[in-house]
């Protein structure tokens, strides 16, 4: 092709559609190539037994507010609703547990198993707070300006006494060792530790996942912050109003263009090959490919240089997370409750339960005792399936990508059936399905191109964060290529629907342009 394109961005998911809006905002020529033959990556709806669902990601409430606000996604069709209650604990003595948005509400709800601990829930939202305070001012930053070694000292000169003592522990404790400072339930506990441990390969016990509850409460939703919600018509709808943005302000967006290398040369990149032979040029190119697939797929490693190669070599991905989306004939039913369906539903039964979950699947076992974080947005969007009829998306862990003794094109029938059964241990769900859907760790792989099956482009450890990710020395979106930027989630600050990282990466590729950023 003759064209000259100022940016081409690898990959229509949610962050690259960021980049290419804030990049085409300020007039540049800009490219956006898809793999699938529709937009959105890991953040798309479709369709299933004449219902709408989200496939992969399946709930909002990272995406940071700046973002959505600068791009105007709700004059481009988005709406969130609200998920309140926040979530619904089922347990199998008949007892529930409701975490609502109004506070009173939830303590009233909490104190059904301690009273102390209802007591104590302002203070540790109030610590939460203080340490999102922190943190979050530095997600939308680029870390090359601090480092994990300086973090904590800037963060005792920023915050007094206990709150800097609070931000060290939620780096570094385990989410069950965080909770435990504050509460003595069980059924709350395990709940408050399920944010800990999301699409990661690790118990609640185990150290760095309270960093990981950090990152899944730092979201906002209409003005709320710490809580979730869901897009109306599905998570595509996050990715369909990004891409009218992008188009609005000029970038072109290609479905079916599968980009097989990254053309390089005397160490600046010089564009993109894609499979069907068609190599297309550009200035620069941001990739929104994960780590892996970016430096050890799309290029030569000749054009890379060894020591950055070995650090890239050594990204953790592990990961053991699994969805599996159900449309249903009727309204589900449980057994210990009979009042208005919850949008949102958590099977786990105390910590120690997930714990061993954890354990089976390090031993590459599908747990029969799988954590079940279930998902039921036609309880607050009637536009996703027909009247009576229900979608339910479940995120199981921990089902590891390496099973023993098996693969996961065998197990795929077998997962759906335990998650079935343990399903079925508290509600009607046996007798109302109508359709299935199972995605497994290797499908997150091979279907979009999540490396290990992880779903944060990395594990979000002490090791792999701030100026660790990708790999110390490359935490600014540059890379060691002249003019090829990462844009993903294996970019700072991590995965989850937040928008951050092609938010930076488009900041820093406008500074480089000699460009006035945003």
């Amino acid at each position: 092709m003759n064209k000259k394109y100022d940016v081409t961005i690898i990959g229509a998911g949610h962050n690259g559609l960021v980049a290419a809006a804030y990049l085409a905002r300020k007039g540049l020529d800009v490219l956006v190539l898809e793999q699938k033959d529709v937009v959105g990556g890991a953040c798309i709806t479709a369709e299933l037994a004449g219902a709408k669902y989200s496939k992969a990601s399946y709930s909002y409430g990272l995406f940071h507010p700046k973002i959505a606000e600068d791009l105007h996604l709700k004059e481009h069709g988005l709406v969130v609703l609200d998920r309140d209650p926040s979530s619904f604990t089922p347990l199998k003595d008949g007892r529930y547990l409701f975490m609502h948005h109004s506070m009173a509400k939830t303590q009233k709800e909490i104190a059904k198993f301690s009273q102390k601990d209802a007591e104590k829930l302002p203070e540790y939202e109030r610590r939460l707070d203080r340490a999102i305070d922190f943190i979050g001012g530095l997600l939308m930053k680029t870390p090359s300006n601090y480092s994990m070694s300086n973090l904590f000292s800037k963060a005792k000169a920023l915050l007094l006494g206990k709150d800097a003592s609070t931000l060290i522990k939620l780096a570094t404790y385990s989410a069950y060792g965080y909770a435990r400072e504050f509460f003595e339930s069980e059924p709350l506990i395990a709940v408050l530790c399920t944010d800990g441990i999301t699409g990661t390969f690790a118990g609640p016990k185990n150290k760095g996942t309270a960093y990981v509850l950090l990152h899944h409460v730092m979201g906002t939703v209409n003005g709320k912050r710490g809580k979730w919600g869901y897009a109306q018509g599905g998570m595509g709808a996050v990715t369909q109003a990004l891409s009218n943005v992008a188009r609005s302000y000029g970038a072109e967006i290609r479905t079916n263009a599968d980009v097989v290398s990254i053309l390089v040369k005397d160490g600046t990149v010089t564009g993109v090959a894609l499979k069907d032979g068609t190599e297309i040029r550009s200035n620069v190119v941001a990739s929104n490919a994960d780590p892996r697939n970016t430096f050890e797929k799309l290029l030569n490693e000749k054009e890379l240089p060894k020591d950055f190669l070995a650090k890239i070599r050594k990204i953790d991905y592990s990961s053991a997370s699994s969805k599996i989306n159900l449309v249903l004939g009727d309204m589900l039913k449980f057994n210990c409750y009979d009042g208005p369906i919850p949008a949102m539903i958590h099977i786990c039964e105390d910590t120690s339960y997930i714990q061993r979950a954890f354990e089976d699947a390090k031993s590459g076992k599908i747990p029969d005792n799988l954590v079940l974080e279930a998902c039921m947005p036609t309880v607050v969007d009637k536009t996703l399936a027909p009247k009576g009829k229900h979608v339910l998306n479940i995120f199981a862990q921990y089902t590891p990508y390496n099973l023993a003794g098996s693969n996961w094109d065998a197990e795929k029938g077998n997962l759906l059936k335990k998650t079935i059964a343990k399903m079925a241990e508290y509600t009607n769900i046996g007798d109302i399905i109508e359709a299935a859907e199972v995605i497994t760790p290797l499908d997150l792989e091979r279907d979009f191109r999540l490396t290990g099956g992880n779903i944060f482009h990395g594990a979000l450890t002490l090791n792999q964060i701030f100026d660790n990710r990708p790999v110390k020395g490359s935490a600014n979106y540059r890379t060691p290529i002249t003019n090829l930027y990462l844009c993903g989630s294996g970019a700072h600050p991590g995965g989850g629907v937040t928008g951050i990282p092609g938010h930076n990466a488009a900041r820093e590729i406008l500074k480089d342009l000699g460009i006035k950023n945003f």
